[in-house]
């Protein structure tokens, strides 16, 4: 794997990955605001039966044709039928027939048994959509970590089995759209919570012996805030070790210690993440907001884009 860049923000074709329940969404969601603010045309690509854009951004539903879900900013879902009836064309040049073998039961049965059929025809629908030159950036929002490993490993993994022929040369298109570091980069979410940390730092670690997988930014999402600075953590033992049982203010105190060793099980987590995880890493607050004002408020925090 080539060393990350910072300009991975850049990139025209962007994926992200993480456990479920990180804020991946979220942050992509506001990576793509980001994105329309300087003028771009920013596209999210979404894979999972359920769509997240449209509830995060107040949008229209999501299909598979791109759909404006906030101002400036699209939104498809790779549905496996038109997408399969994409590929076919790509190879059949004649859509009318694509649409037949697509809908034909036997044929689609057999297409969606196949191992590895969905990934390569989402795939082929990415490297469509890049080809095309319309959108820009490409925002790819895999489904969970385990997902995202074997996505990215499918084009090694078939190019084993594939000889010359149409299958190949998606495969091949697919290939070196994922190798290419001036256009693709895979960013990572995590949150600063003991389980999360692990399974991140094994993610990366996979990644990482994947030959051709360029990875970018290490988002750090929901850090809980500093409540209280040292002396004040000490004055809240101190009241605690005196306070009785019944005393009106035990609760509060409670709540504050908490929220206390809260940050410090966060800090740990940071630490522990920057030495396992040599990336770009991005911090961001945990909010108290939702939907799309917590959208903008990270979108702020990230600033103004530059042109790569």
């Amino acid at each position: 794997m080539q060393a990350p860049t910072r300009e991975s923000l850049h990139r025209p074709v962007q994926f992200f990955t993480g456990k479920g329940g990180v804020g991946k969404s979220t942050i992509l969601a506001a990576l793509a605001m980001r994105a329309a603010g300087a003028g771009q045309r920013p596209l999210i690509v979404e894979l999972g039966v359920h769509t997240s854009s449209s509830h995060i951004l107040d949008g229209p539903a999501v299909g598979y044709e791109p759909v404006e879900v906030t101002e400036g900013v699209h939104a498809t879902r790779v549905l496996f039928e038109p997408a399969l009836v994409d590929y076919v064309t790509s190879r059949l040049k004649l859509r009318p027939i694509a649409k037949l073998v697509a809908k034909n039961n036997s044929l689609r049965r057999l297409f969606m048994a196949a191992p590895g059929v969905d990934e390569l025809v989402t795939l082929h629908r990415v490297a469509q959509l890049d080809a095309g030159e319309t959108w820009g950036p490409i925002l790819v929002d895999l489904e969970s970590t385990g997902h995202a490993s074997m996505f990215l490993d499918l084009p090694d993994v078939l190019n084993v089995f594939l000889e010359d022929g149409p299958l190949r040369q998606v495969v091949d298109n697919a290939t070196r759209l994922l190798r290419d570091a001036q256009r693709c980069a895979v960013h990572i979410v995590t949150v600063p919570e003991p389980l999360a940390v692990r399974e991140t730092i094994e993610l990366y670690r996979d990644l990482r012996q994947r030959d051709g997988i360029h990875l970018g930014h290490l988002f750090i999402n929901r850090v809980p805030p500093a409540w209280l600075d040292d002396a004040g953590r000490r004055s809240i033992r101190d009241l605690l070790q005196t306070a009785s049982t019944d005393d009106p203010f035990r609760p509060h105190l409670l709540l504050a210690e908490h929220l206390s060793m809260r940050r410090d099980t966060a800090e740990k987590c940071i630490r522990g993440l920057r030495h396992d995880i040599d990336l770009p890493t991005i911090l961001l607050d945990a909010q108290d907001d939702t939907g799309i004002r917590i959208v903008r408020s990270i979108r702020a925090r990230l600033g103004p884009t530059e042109a790569s």
